[in-house]
């Protein structure tokens, strides 16, 4: 499981996709932050909603990358790699939350 994980966390090719899917998705949450159906009767009580369960996968996350450190090699790729899709996931989650909420109310 930890060669896997390195050997992922290695890989520049999934980097470079984590870099290319970033620019969209960080788009998409912008637009979302400023157009008018992502806010109710009370402002932006939607988007901030969406923020706290991304905070909360950002935590959770983070501490898993602090718990595996120990095991995978630590260098500037793997620190780019790790931090690049802790981004992406954190932002992927506040982008579905929103979407979410936006239908539920």
């Amino acid at each position: 499981m930890i060669k896997i994980l390195n050997d992922l966390v290695s890989n520049r090719t999934i980097l470079l996709a984590g870099i290319w899917y970033a620019q969209p998705i960080t788009i998409v949450l912008v637009i979302l932050f400023f157009i008018k159906s992502s806010r109710d009767e009370r402002g932006r009580a939607i988007i901030g909603k969406a923020s706290i369960i991304a905070m909360i996968t950002f935590i959770f996350i983070i501490n898993f990358f602090a718990k595996i450190s120990d095991y995978i090699p630590i260098n500037y790729d793997t620190t780019a790699f790790c931090v690049q899709w802790i981004y992406n996931i954190v932002v992927t989650v506040e982008v579905v939350a929103i979407l979410i909420y936006k239908k539920i109310q």
